[in-house]
């Protein structure tokens, strides 16, 4: 991925630092957010939980729910009625944000990994 692909989507090498920083208590990380994919690779002990492995794939997800969690508590759910009166850019704002919270949210086939 480019520069300019990671200021308009922010939340792919996010995504990854997350995974990054559920598993440093438990494994050795090396990220890799140079070239066209953004990568974290694990080096579990040999006493690692299963939980940890587990939270550590998820954690993005856990993220991402629990941070939509706390939006929908505290300001409540958009609806047609509150979303007219903002402008055109303000909309396209509040759509790139949804799309950004989607791609750091979704567990890809590797998060799901351990679960099989």
């Amino acid at each position: 991925m480019s520069l300019r692909t990671w200021l308009l989507t922010p939340s792919v090498p996010l995504h990854e630092l997350t995974h990054a920083a559920f598993a440093l208590p438990w494994a050795d990380v090396e990220v890799a957010l140079a070239g066209e994919n953004a990568s974290v690779e694990f080096d579990w002990s040999e006493t690692t939980p299963t939980w940890a492995v587990r939270l550590a794939h998820l954690a993005p997800t856990l993220v991402g729910l629990g941070l939509l969690l706390v939006l929908v508590a505290l300001f409540g759910i958009p609806t047609a009625s509150t979303l007219a009166h903002l402008a055109i850019h303000e909309l396209g704002l509040v759509v790139i944000l949804g799309l950004n919270w989607a791609v750091f949210t979704y567990p890809s086939a590797t998060d799901r990994q351990p679960f099989d």
